[in-house]
């Protein structure tokens, strides 16, 4: 079929078909819904472990107390998920002695303070459970710099979880 174009009084253009979009649809999560997830796993772990060493020990600990040593573990390590985990195992380690003051070259602990000297670390079996934990608890997808970016306050400054102030 052919089109007199000079009857129409306009012009027809064919429109050509356009290939079809590449768009690929991605749903990345924000920096802050990272954070807020990992945190959720972070004490989801620390509660496990806080309950087991509670249970197996005369020596009682708190949510707190965890989230501390935790936060004690961000330095210029590597990995710094394994770091901090194992900070939170040497915690453990040492605390479960049952004294409420422990004293030594590298920490001492009087009462629930936690005072890490210098040149105290964790030691390879520290790390070991680490790796472990990182594995159990699913926290492989750890990319944070420090505990600012994780929500970890604790409740008695009167935050959630979610960094909202409580009324």
């Amino acid at each position: 079929m052919t089109i007199n174009h000079d009857k129409l009084g306009f012009d027809v253009v064919k429109a050509k078909k356009s290939p079809k979009s590449k768009i690929k649809k991605t749903f990345d999560i924000s920096d802050s819904e990272k954070s807020l997830v990992f945190s959720k796993k972070i004490i989801a772990a620390l509660e496990d472990k806080l309950k087991y060493h509670n249970k197996n020990n005369t020596k009682k600990l708190k949510l707190t107390d965890l989230k501390k040593a935790y936060k004690a573990g961000f330095n210029e390590a590597k990995d710094l998920n394994k770091e901090t985990l194992a900070h939170v195992n040497f915690f453990l380690r040492i605390s479960s002695n049952g004294s409420n003051v422990f004293k030594s070259e590298k920490f001492e602990i009087i009462g629930s303070n936690f005072f890490i000297k210098s040149e105290a670390a964790p030691e390879a079996a520290d790390y070991a459970i680490a790796e472990e934990d990182i594995k159990k608890y699913g926290l492989e997808d750890f990319d944070f710099k420090n505990h600012e970016e994780l929500y970890l306050e604790d409740e008695n400054e009167n935050i959630t979880i979610y960094g909202l102030k409580n009324l």
